[in-house]
């Protein structure tokens, strides 16, 4: 999936380039816009392990979390009229910091195994709308998807499907035109994603489920609109 979307998005941009707007060459459709972002993000999630089965001195892992991650997008917009309709995509995966609990074998027998889990977001689009507030002020909304790639080490055994999630983001940015269809963007985005659960592939009795998932991000744009 990633290399479809990065190809799709690239061939535009290399397409555009290639083209001038010029009477005596092919053109681009005015009002399409190319370009790319860069920034930083903190992101927050809770986590739980569940099972049916929990033993006497287990410590059922739950937790919540946060992280910094520097990222980067490329995206494609359309604007017409006083609305920008546009995808970006995220061009540098999103992997979470490693999470340990220790659990014991029985009752009886408190011989410890280590659990070390995390996760990887990868794909993360979004399909969003831009609309004028004023001056060079706008707002943003979003729908977002992402795939999370699950990378354990149980010491209980088994381990954890990959998922994916939907979410959605609502911004606030300001853009300044520089010249010749170039334009710098500056916004301040927060993201609030959908609940996810997996289930252990050895004990299907036992499933982690991650809940209160959002994120918050500010970054800079450099876009070309013809």
């Amino acid at each position: 999936m990633r290399k479809s979307i990065l190809s799709l998005i690239f061939s535009v941009l290399l397409t555009s380039m290639g083209f001038t707007t010029s009477s005596n060459a092919l053109s681009v459709p005015e009002g399409l816009g190319i370009g790319f972002s860069v920034g930083t993000a903190g992101y927050y999630a809770e986590g739980e392990e569940k099972t049916d089965n929990q033993k006497t001195g287990e410590d059922m892992a739950k937790d919540g979390g946060a992280f910094q991650h520097d990222v980067g997008s490329v995206f494609i917009e359309y604007t017409t009229g006083p609305i920008t309709f546009g995808i970006d995509y995220n061009i540098e995966d999103v992997t979470t910091p490693s999470n340990t609990n220790v659990q014991w074998t029985s009752d009886t027998d408190f011989t410890a195994l280590t659990n070390t889990v995390k996760a990887t977001f990868e794909n993360h689009t979004t399909a969003y709308i831009m609309m004028p507030v004023w001056g060079g002020l706008y707002a943003k909304v979003g729908g977002i998807y992402v795939d999370i790639n699950t990378q354990e080490a149980l010491g209980t055994g088994g381990n954890y499907g990959n998922t994916d999630t939907t979410g959605f983001t609502v911004g606030l940015g300001f853009a300044h035109e520089v010249q010749n269809g170039f334009s710098v963007r500056g916004e301040v985005l927060g993201a609030r994603y959908d609940d996810v659960s997996v289930t252990n592939s050895a004990n299907t009795t036992t499933s982690v489920h991650i809940t209160e998932m959002m994120g918050a991000s500010a970054r800079l744009s450099v876009v070309k609109t013809f």
